[in-house]
């Protein structure tokens, strides 16, 4: 029951991680000639938004539980987001394969955390559903990074728009759960 008191108290940040992917993918789609250094600008500014987010979600709904894969998917995205804005020469060169395991990585912790809460939190599917898109990208990014540096820029705006769509129904379920939790509270 902590689990579940514990996301429903986190839809607004869920909601705003996903508005974040979506409105960083859309921007990305319109503006597809930017330069690579700009990508990894945008890339840094996104993973570390959605990783202080997620960080603030931990924060505030700390007295009601907490999940260490969502710890580590907060920590994943700020490291990789200030890797991408302190060091971007270095962030350029190796962008292709940073993207790549920060997917890998923020993937395969979300269905870690899909599958552990699956019985604590409604439809877990949808947070399940964002960490095998991630994973999957990621996997893709890593075995042809050739390619995906041609495309990289499509690949991500592709990819943050499914993952920040899926987001926002699942902060949208969330926030149908909290209503439903308050009620039953009493408050």
């Amino acid at each position: 029951m902590a689990m579940r008191t514990f996301f429903t108290a986190m839809w607004r940040t869920i909601l705003l991680r996903g508005l974040a992917s979506l409105a960083f993918g859309i921007l990305a789609f319109v503006y597809p000639g930017i330069t690579l250094a700009i990508v990894v600008t945008l890339f840094g500014i996104y993973a570390l938004i959605d990783g202080l987010l997620g960080l603030w979600g931990i924060i505030r709904g700390r007295d009601e539980g907490s999940s260490m894969t969502s710890l580590l998917v907060a920590i994943a995205g700020i490291v990789a987001g200030l890797v991408c804005l302190l060091f971007p020469a270095f962030a350029t060169t190796y962008v292709v394969l940073l993207i790549g395991f920060w997917n890998i990585a923020a993937g395969i912790l979300q269905l870690v955390g899909a599958i552990a809460l699956r019985n604590d939190i409604e439809q877990p599917v949808l947070l399940g559903l964002t960490g095998l898109i991630g994973a999957a990208l990621g996997l893709l990014i890593v075995f042809y990074p050739a390619n995906a540096a041609i495309s990289i820029i499509w690949i991500i705006a592709g990819t943050a728009v499914l993952v920040g769509l899926v987001l926002i129904a699942f902060g949208w379920k969330l926030r149908g759960a909290a209503k439903q939790f308050l009620v039953a509270r009493g408050a």
